[in-house]
């Protein structure tokens, strides 16, 4: 039996202030939630190590196959 994990790929738009969360105490960087239906999405879990880019004005998420 072969298991496709392909996960097709998917657009979403967010307000900036509905993802990123300054950090207290620590000016230079910000934490970035993952909205819920976007962990779902990826089969993301608490531990796993993302792929995180930019292209132009679009952030891109993808999980890290750990076996390559």
């Amino acid at each position: 039996m072969a298991i496709d994990n392909h996960v097709e790929n998917i657009k979403k738009w967010y307000k900036v202030e509905d993802i990123f969360e300054d950090i207290e105490g620590d000016p230079d960087n910000v934490l970035m939630n993952i909205p819920p239906e976007i962990n779902e999405h990826l089969g993301l879990k608490e531990g796993d190590t993302l792929d995180v880019t930019t292209e132009g004005s679009s952030i891109i998420i993808s999980k890290k196959d750990e076996k390559k």
